[in-house]
């Protein structure tokens, strides 16, 4: 169980990144790069979320 629940929130933790990176470069007019950068998001990760946001 306790895995499942840390799976959850992992998930969660993502969903709400991925939200904040839509958010800046809508209301900021950012590219994606530059809000990943305000958003301190680490260079091993940056991947990862440009994948996701090419999903929809």
């Amino acid at each position: 169980m306790c895995n499942l629940s840390k799976g959850v929130e992992e998930k969660g933790i993502q969903k709400g990144i991925l939200l904040s990176i839509r958010n800046l470069m809508e209301t900021m007019g950012w590219p994606v790069e530059q809000a990943m950068e305000g958003l301190k998001i680490p260079e091993e990760q940056k991947s990862k979320y440009l994948e996701e946001l090419k999903k929809g």
